[in-house]
């Protein structure tokens, strides 16, 4: 099946940057995964930035596969996550379903800003300006408003 979902992930010092954009099948969510996993900088000690405020929920198949992907992060040098996540019903179900982890290691954030201060905070020095995916966000959402 094709691949449904955007994504760019790109690695700031030692912060995991992913935005992703769209609603994500389960090919789409292993395809992320994947990138991810080949992006992290498992050497080290590392935190991750997930941007889902242009996130679109995934599919049922998909959302099954969010506990193995954080379990791999965990296990694999991920110190922190911070989400941003605008509403909460998205919010809702994405915590429910990476299993409600508690709020040292993953936390949730309706603002780029809040999660760059929770991070640095966290001992992972990051701004607003270090957040690499400002173009992606355009150029995706230039294309869903001709395409849609």
């Amino acid at each position: 099946m094709k691949i449904h979902g955007d994504w760019i992930i790109t690695l700031v010092r030692n912060v995991l940057v992913r935005t992703t954009f769209g609603g994500f099948n389960e090919e789409g969510t292993w395809a992320c995964f994947l990138d991810t996993k080949q992006k992290a900088p498992v050497s080290s000690a590392w935190a991750g930035l997930t941007n889902a405020s242009h996130w679109e929920m995934s599919s049922m198949d998909s959302l099954k596969a969010f506990p193995e992907m954080r379990e791999w992060a965990f296990a694999n040098g991920c110190v922190c996550l911070a989400v941003v996540v605008q509403d909460n019903l998205r919010k809702e179900i994405h915590q429910r379903q990476t299993g409600n982890l508690p709020e040292d290691l993953v936390h949730y954030f309706s603002t780029i800003e809040d999660a760059c201060l929770w991070l640095t905070a966290r001992g992972f020095a990051f701004s607003v300006a270090d957040y690499p995916h400002a173009e992606f966000i355009e150029k995706m959402q230039k294309f869903f408003q001709t395409s849609g």
